[in-house]
């Protein structure tokens, strides 16, 4: 919970580094090399706004039209959050279970067609127990194949096929087509599992900015219950749910979460009382002190205009010392630019209070747009 202007993003870009190096002393030159370097691998950040869905963030439906035929079709899309649980469970899994652990399937599917792609094959040979198929196209979700004998092209499903490589088996296609599914299979599992170094647990992190913004039953959905620390895969009492695709969902342990807000926004009242039971709740207040790291100007004027805000209407709606901060700050342009609106959206355009709490700064305002008048 913060303030505007209190450096939200730097603590969290600092916070989430600490939690993926495992090193609370990193420095914020380092931690946002890291934050750079794994952000989309290790780290996902999203901002949630008011028409934020479950659908968006776990999974949900998506229309698409067939290539070939032009029939629409609804495709399962995961979310931010379960493609990044799903790579944390893995991790997890892979570290714990050496023999199971293998490449991801986009990598190894990548490498197989690889001379089909770029030309150097004009079709790649899949051998059978008896006899070969040749793969001559492939498509944005389907291979197309030739059998040894005919012209007749035939396809296979790449989803399926990445469903059957992260089971490690074809439980999925028992009829038809199988004969064909399953000796693609077995050659992306064994590139899969060549060379593998041995899987080091890791930590991942999702950073959901401006968390009180969405409609956080409608995002989480029964998934609220998961987060709990002892519910997830490690905890005392894993659960695991079952979304609407009947897919089979945990959320990881070494999953961290972190959730922004500001305390001045007026949705926090609207926060949902199950979430606030499921987080640790860190203020962030003004600081006008400087470091070598950190130069606050002008800290006499921030502390005095807060301690009239704090009077006036609590701690909650204090100035950040960001807004006081940086090599091209100066004192005209925060005031004009960044103290001034706030005050007047805090004070509902109360041209005369807006005027007091500055000239207890030794600050005075005049005009409108309100601006600073420097003293000649």
């Amino acid at each position: 919970m913060v303030q505007p202007g209190t450096g939200k993003t730097y603590h969290t870009i600092l916070e989430a580094a600490k939690i993926i190096t495992h090193n609370e002393s990193i420095s914020y030159k380092h931690a946002l090399e890291v934050f750079n370097r794994e952000l989309g691998k290790r780290i996902e950040f999203i901002t949630f706004h008011q028409n934020y869905s479950y659908e968006d963030f776990i999974q949900g439906l998506r229309p698409d039209t067939e290539l070939n035929t032009g029939e629409l079709t609804f495709q399962k899309k995961n979310g931010v959050f379960k493609r990044i649980a799903d790579k944390a469970l893995k991790n997890l899994q892979d570290s714990e279970n050496p023999a199971a652990a293998k490449k991801e399937f986009e990598a190894v599917f990548s490498e197989f067609i690889k001379p089909l792609v770029e030309g150097e094959k004009e079709d790649i040979e899949v051998e059978m127990k008896q006899t070969s198929y040749f793969i001559t196209e492939i498509g944005e979700k389907s291979i197309e194949f030739r059998k040894n004998q005919g012209d007749s092209k035939h396809s296979l499903s790449i989803g399926t096929l990445s469903k059957m490589y992260d089971k490690g088996s074809n439980d999925i296609i028992l009829g038809g087509l199988q004969p064909y599914y399953n000796p693609i299979l077995k050659v992306l599992l064994e590139m899969g599992k060549s060379n593998v170094l041995p899987v080091q647990k890791q930590n991942y992190v999702i950073i959901i900015d401006e968390i009180n913004r969405a409609n956080i039953s409608r995002v989480f959905g029964e998934l609220i219950t998961l987060i709990e620390k002892d519910k997830r895969s490690h905890g005392k009492i894993p659960l695991s749910a079952t979304l609407p695709s009947g897919d089979s969902f945990m959320v990881p342990s070494n999953l961290y979460i972190i959730g922004t807000m500001n305390t001045a926004d007026k949705s926090i009242a609207l926060l949902d009382i199950a979430l606030r039971r499921r987080f640790q709740f860190i203020p962030m207040y003004p600081d006008s002190s400087s470091t070598s790291d950190k130069v606050v100007h002008d800290a006499i004027i921030m502390d005095t205009i807060n301690k009239e805000i704090i009077a006036r209407k609590g701690h909650d709606f204090t100035i950040g010392h960001s807004y006081f901060m940086g090599d091209d700050y100066e004192l005209k342009d925060t005031i004009d630019n960044k103290v001034l609106p706030l005050l007047l959206e805090y004070f509902m355009n109360d041209y005369d209070e807006v005027k007091r709490i500055l000239a207890a700064a030794n600050l005075k305002v005049d005009g409108w747009p309100m601006q600073l008048v420097e003293n000649d």
